[in-house]
């Protein structure tokens, strides 16, 4: 019995790094994919993973892209990580992203709320401040949202605070 216990446990120790080894590649592969969607940039060919979990934006050449990474770029890529870590992982969590739109472009406000909307399986939670969504992004989203709530916050003193959740309160002005 110990003898075999220990041919187990050699095995995993070989087997542990290939194991690592395809599930960076598989990520890698999955945030390349939903990067391509989210992104306007068309040079990105593909986001390659090293060893040390160390990612380069890669050409179709195969050069690294040295973009200049603003915040809503940094939003788009952190997207792209976490859908590619949910698709590999196979546990259907829900999203939850604070301020969703305000560090972004048009082009990757309408390709990251397409992206959203796309998998009727898959929930996000938006946590938007009260100018981030406007009328047109309401109407957007609105045949894939479920609940709405405004969500009121108190001092009550102390440097407390408390939080009302209101239910269909947030966009009362473009439900009518």
């Amino acid at each position: 019995m110990v003898g075999r216990a220990e041919r187990v446990c050699a095995l995993i120790s070989e087997l542990v790094p290939q194991l690592y080894t395809l599930k960076v590649g598989q990520l890698a592969e999955e945030m390349t994919d939903v990067y391509k969607k989210l992104a306007h940039k068309n040079q990105v060919h593909r986001i390659d993973i090293d060893e040390t979990g160390q990612t380069r934006i890669l050409s179709r050449e195969g050069d690294e892209i040295p973009f200049d990474k603003s915040a809503g770029e940094n939003q788009v890529f952190a997207t792209a990580l976490l859908a590619g870590l949910a698709n590999i992982s196979g546990i259907d969590a829900p999203l939850v992203v604070d301020t969703p739109l305000g560090r972004l472009d048009s082009t990757h406000r309408a390709n990251i709320l397409k992206y959203w909307v796309s998998d009727k399986s898959r929930q996000v939670i938006l946590l938007s401040q009260d100018k981030e969504i406007d009328r047109d992004t309401y109407a957007m989203l609105e045949p894939s949202v479920s609940k709405i709530y405004l969500l009121q916050h108190s001092e009550i003193g102390s440097g407390v605070g408390r939080t009302v959740a209101t239910e269909n309160e947030y966009f009362e002005e473009f439900m009518g």
